[in-house]
């Protein structure tokens, strides 16, 4: 019995750390680039406001322009006690980025490295609650199997990346799902269905089809958008599609419709964005078959299509204005 006792007490002396939740974790992954290397640190808004003073309201809810504004103190917070080295000698980091995704923060910056192994510190983890810990890998693949910092154990040998493949089928198929997740919510389907509920004729909806895959097409950029940027593209693209008449007009509101989508997306790795728009060019599809010949059989009753274009456009304008206001 005593030992029975000694053991549980043991047992349960380890799981606080062993079973870390999600908000106590961050995620650190490097990518091979043509100038260096690219890292990617991922943590939650409450562990970015223990580093740095980002909140410039006080309210604790961050904000892209939060991001944007603070972009030094994430600097002296975050990267200045993230120090890389190889073979002993320090690399040179730049060009640092910080973007907000659906619950959590992407931070990045581009490193260059001389021959050797690879030394990280999370010096971080000095600061932080001794519950947290750094993961090498991503959210995506979770914790298991990988390397990880905790507590007084800060430093740890970073394997090198290898360099990237012409096609990496995790990375397509992970940015996939998130394609079709970030298509497949309120405002983008109604925008999608606006298009094709109103093409007519399936040479215009192909047309719209080319059109929004196109616009979309710029997240294989990587873009920072600003925050006013994104609704405000959705906007217009729906009331555009919906009350202009002259063709050219609205399929010109289809491209920057497509563009904002495509902006919403906040992938930093090419081959992820290039899945992202593979999702979401299914999910446009998809719209494109139902929507046409719903189209047609509402176009024959005037009032029902005149209800439906309303309504389509109010719940793209007050998504937008939810995420306005958010």
């Amino acid at each position: 019995m005593r030992r029975l006792r000694l053991l549980l007490l043991a047992t349960l002396s380890v799981t606080p750390a062993a079973l870390a939740h999600d908000a106590d974790v961050l995620y650190a992954r490097l990518e091979t680039t043509p100038t260096g290397l690219t890292e990617i640190i991922t943590l939650t808004n409450a562990t970015l406001l223990q580093l740095a003073p980002v909140d410039a309201d006080g309210d604790s809810l961050l904000t892209q322009k939060d991001l944007d504004g603070r972009a030094d103190a994430i600097v002296a917070g975050v990267w200045n006690d993230l120090p890389l080295t190889a073979g002993g000698a320090p690399c040179t980091r730049s060009n640092e980025r910080a973007l907000l995704e659906d619950g959590f923060i992407s931070l990045s910056a581009d490193w260059v490295c001389g021959d050797g192994d690879l030394r990280q510190d999370f010096k971080i983890l000095r600061i932080l609650p001794t519950n947290y810990r750094v993961v090498l890998g991503s959210q995506l693949e979770g914790e298991r199997g990988r390397r990880f910092a905790q507590g007084v154990f800060t430093a740890l040998e970073v394997p090198r990346p290898k360099p990237p493949s012409v096609i990496d089928g995790q990375k397509l198929a992970a940015g996939f799902v998130v394609g079709l997740r970030d298509t497949g919510v309120v405002e983008a389907l109604a925008l999608c269905f606006l298009a094709f509920l109103s093409a007519g004729t399936i040479k215009r909806a192909a047309l719209r089809l080319m059109l929004l895959v196109a616009g979309a097409a710029i997240v294989l950029g990587s873009l920072s958008p600003p925050s006013l940027l994104v609704p405000v593209l959705l906007a217009v693209g729906a009331v555009g599609i919906a009350f202009v008449k002259a063709p050219a007009v609205a399929e010109v509101a289809c491209l920057l419709a497509g563009v904002g989508l495509g902006l919403r997306s906040t992938l930093l790795i090419r081959q992820e964005a290039l899945g992202w728009l593979l999702g979401a060019t299914v999910v446009m599809l998809v719209s494109a078959l139902i929507g046409l010949p719903l189209g047609r059989i509402i176009a024959r009753r005037p009032r029902a299509w005149a209800s439906t274009r309303l309504l389509l456009v109010l719940l793209v304008l007050f998504s937008v204005g939810l995420r306005l206001g958010a």
